[in-house]
């Protein structure tokens, strides 16, 4: 969604993905100039990653960390803990390799960009691994914030509403609860993809770098 936006207006994207397949997607689309093969969970295979982006652009200017998974959907009595380390694997710690990362890789002064949720401050039951997950993804991105400002490094944190994306399509395009969904949202409509995208162009392009610390609600005002 934000990798395609991004194209669009002119910016070189490096993407990362857990599958072969869908990284050459994007490449084949012309979605992204090129990407490297990575689960957010593993911090080797991340590193590697972004030298194989600096390599092909002889440095970074701004991160996106967007990895993530949902939760299982159900009762927090039913939840399976190991699926629930696994989200928080990928949701939080991944969010840590990528900004550990980006730390060391990029241009000064530089952007990194969190990718967390209205569920880290409005959280929805039957979601509890989920929101936890994005709630500490959205901490860590102000605790980064805080320690990297000062080395020229700005850190937001943005927090999406309802997105049809590949992981909401399920519930969006359920006609009873998508309905049900579309009611909590006061603009009236799901988000787009020129409203995420646009937000995280113009936070990557660092030109309020004083923002640093801000968690922007991308939610029709559904987060209030």
């Amino acid at each position: 969604m934000c990798a395609q936006h991004l194209t669009d207006a002119g910016h070189h994207v490096w993407v990362t993905g857990t599958r072969e397949q869908s990284v050459s997607a994007a490449k084949d689309r012309g979605t992204v100039v090129g990407g490297s093969v990575a689960d957010a969970a593993d911090g080797d295979a991340v590193a590697a990653a972004f030298d194989d982006a600096v390599r092909a652009f002889g440095g970074l200017d701004g991160v996106f960390l967007n990895a993530g998974i949902d939760g299982e959907g159900k009762p927090a009595e039913q939840l399976d803990s190991a699926t629930f380390r696994r989200v928080l694997d990928v949701n939080v710690v991944g969010i840590l390799h990528g900004a550990q990362a980006a730390h060391r890789t990029l241009t000064r002064p530089g952007a990194i960009v969190i990718n967390a949720s209205v569920n880290a401050t409005r959280p929805e039951a039957h979601f509890a691994d989920y929101n936890a997950s994005k709630a500490a993804a959205a901490a860590l991105a102000a605790t980064l914030a805080m320690e990297w400002s000062a080395q020229g490094i700005s850190v937001t944190c943005v927090c999406p509403g309802y997105f049809r994306t590949n992981m909401t399509a399920q519930y969006l395009d359920d006609p009873e609860l998508g309905t049900q969904l579309l009611a909590r949202i006061p603009a009236g409509r799901f988000g787009d993809a020129t409203d995420i995208g646009s937000t995280v162009e113009f936070l990557l392009a660092n030109q309020a770098p004083f923002l640093s610390g801000a968690a922007i609600p991308i939610a029709g005002a559904a987060n209030l």
